[in-house]
């Protein structure tokens, strides 16, 4: 890994695999299983899979040419879609995402090392912020880091589909981002765990390392090279 100088004063920290570690295979069919049962009253038995999936689609390729915030998008798919009216979806899914999913909160855990390197940070006035795949809402990327014992107010802010205009590995999500934030890139440096994902964040002037298989030494070494 490189070594870095102290010019960064805002760290910009995916989530998923970089902060919080999930138990991803039992969390899909949860995710998956509830999605349907909640969504088919709506939409039919048959149609739901292919409308949630088309929704989520359009939600990933959002641009903020679109002028919507991807939360918008998926909504406005699944009324498209099935003609419902768009309170009724946006209700569901308020209940599925501030009701079903608060009950697997035993699936999500610290990466190690990674809570120590947030503190070390804060310590030195470093500007930190969660720039995870914003798809899903504010409440539930709080809920996860609250989950894995992070403190919401570590943090000086969050993407998020209500916040959103684009997803991960999408180059204008990292431009978006610091627009939406005021961010200057030379002033930053993304932390990730997936090249794929949080690796275009170069192209948008960003410094960025990507953790290895050994995440606790990778913190570590962050840790000596960015504190």
């Amino acid at each position: 890994m490189k070594s870095f100088n102290h010019k960064y004063d805002c760290i910009l920290l995916d989530l998923d695999g970089t902060l919080v570690e999930s138990r991803e295979n039992l969390f899909l069919i949860y995710n998956a299983f509830r999605l349907y049962q909640r969504f088919s009253k709506l939409f039919g038995f048959i149609n739901t899979v292919p409308v949630v999936s088309t929704a989520i689609k359009a939600m990933l390729k959002n641009e903020p040419g679109s002028g919507k915030k991807n939360y918008d998008v998926l909504l406005d798919i699944c009324c498209r879609e099935t003609a419902m009216p768009k309170e009724k979806i946006e209700w569901e899914l308020e209940q599925y995402y501030q009701k079903d999913f608060l009950k697997w909160q035993s699936l999500f855990t610290a990466v190690p090392g990674a809570q120590k390197f947030v503190q070390q940070a804060k310590g030195q006035g470093k500007r930190l912020y969660i720039w995870t795949n914003p798809i899903w809402p504010e409440f539930n990327v709080k809920k996860r880091l609250e989950w894995a014992g992070y403190s919401v107010d570590d943090f000086a802010g969050f993407t998020h589909s209500q916040n959103a205009m684009a997803c991960k590995p999408n180059v204008s999500y990292y431009v978006y981002a610091l627009q939406l934030f005021d961010l200057d890139p030379q002033s930053c440096i993304l932390i990730g765990d997936s090249e794929l994902k949080d690796g275009p964040a170069r192209l948008a002037g960003i410094e960025t390392a990507i953790l290895s298989q050994d995440k606790l030494q990778s913190w570590q070494d962050l840790s000596k090279r960015l504190l």
